[in-house]
C-alpha cells in the first residue's frame, strides 16, 4: 500500500485495485472544512486516472465517524455573508459532482457519525456500507443552512421524495437498521467484523470487469435521470468498448476453461 497526502487531512491510499480516500480529521469527528471540500475533487480525478485502480472508496480515518459534517466552526468566516455562503455552496456542489460523475464505482465505507454533508457525500457514491454503529441525519434546520440542490437530488434519488423530506424536514439522526430501512445503505456489518466484511465486498467489486461496471454505472445514471448522465450516444459507446475489450475476451476464455478471469480494464 503506497500512501500519498494531497491535503493534511486528505490522504489517498491505493491497495491493489482499491483506491481510498481518507477523510482525516479525527480531532473534529473528520468534520469538512472548505479546504478540505476543495481537495476532494482532485483525490477522486488522481484515483480515477489510475488504471490500475478499479474501484474508489471514502473512508473517515477512526471509528468515531465517517463526516459528521462540515467544520461549523469556520462558517462565520467562509459563510459569513451571501457572496462567500455562494462560492462556499459552489466549492462542496463541485465535490459532489465529482464523486458522482467519477467514471469507477465509488464506495462510502460509514463507521460512525454520518451527518449533514457527510451524509450528501455518501449519497453521490454508487455504494454505502455501514457498521452496526453508523448514525445518520441531515440537520439543515437546525442551522438553518440550505444545501446544494444536485446534493439533495442525490438523496431523492436513493431514498425517494417523501423520505428525503423526513431527513431534511425533522433533521432526526437515524441509527444504521433506520437508515438500511429508509434505503440509503446497501449492507450493514457488526462493528468488529467491518474492516474485514468490507474489505470483501470492495474486492468483489473492483475483481469484475472494469470497462463493463463504468459502463452499467453510467447507464444506470442515465436511467433515473441523474444529474449530468451522459447521452446515449455516448452509453452507446461505452457499451461497444466493452465488446471490444481484451477484457470481454478474458472472460469468455475463463468461462469456457472453468476459471475465475482476471480482468485489467482495458
Amino acid at each position: 500500500m503506497s500512501d500519498i497526502t494531497i491535503h493534511d487531512k486528505i490522504l489517498l491510499e491505493r491497495s491493489g485495485p482499491i483506491g481510498r480516500i481518507v477523510i482525516n480529521n479525527e480531532a473534529k469527528r473528520n468534520a469538512m472544512s472548505l479546504d478540505m471540500w476543495q481537495a476532494i475533487p482532485g483525490a477522486v480525478k488522481a484515483l480515477d486516472d489510475e488504471a490500475e485502480i478499479h474501484v474508489i472508496v471514502i473512508i473517515g480515518a477512526g471509528d468515531v465517524a465517517f463526516i459528521s459534517g462540515a467544520d461549523v466552526t469556520e462558517f462565520d468566516v467562509v459563510r459569513k455573508d451571501t457572496a462567500s455562503a455562494t462560492r462556499y455552496d459552489d466549492i462542496t456542489a463541485e465535490c459532489y459532482r465529482s464523486v458522482r460523475n467519477a467514471k469507477k464505482p465509488t464506495i462510502a465505507l460509514v463507521k460512525g457519525f454520518c451527518m449533514g454533508a457527510g451524509l450528501g457525500l455518501a449519497a453521490a457514491c454508487d455504494l454505502r456500507l455501514s457498521n452496526e454503529s453508523g448514525k445518520f441525519g441531515i440537520p439543515a434546520g437546525r442551522l438553518g443552512v440550505g444545501y446544494p440542490t444536485k446534493a439533495i437530488a442525490d438523496i431523492v434519488n436513493i431514498v425517494g421524495p417523501a423520505k428525503a423530506k423526513e431527513l431534511y424536514l425533522t433533521a432526526k439522526v437515524l441509527d444504521a437498521t433506520e437508515a438500511d430501512a429508509m434505503g440509503l445503505l446497501n449492507e450493514i456489518y457488526a462493528d468488529e467484523e467491518f474492516s474485514e466484511k468490507v474489505e470483501k465486498y470492495c474486492l468483489n467489486v473492483a475483481r469484475l470487469a472494469p470497462l463493463s461496471a463504468q459502463y452499467h454505472k453510467a447507464a444506470i445514471n442515465a436511467a433515473f435521470g441523474q444529474v449530468d448522465h451522459l447521452s446515449m450516444d455516448e452509453l452507446r459507446s461505452m457499451a461497444t468498448t466493452c465488446l471490444d475489450s481484451d477484457d470481454y475476451a478474458e472472460g469468455l476464455r475463463a468461462f469456457a476453461e472453468k476459471r475465475k478471469p482476471v480482468f485489467v480494464g482495458k
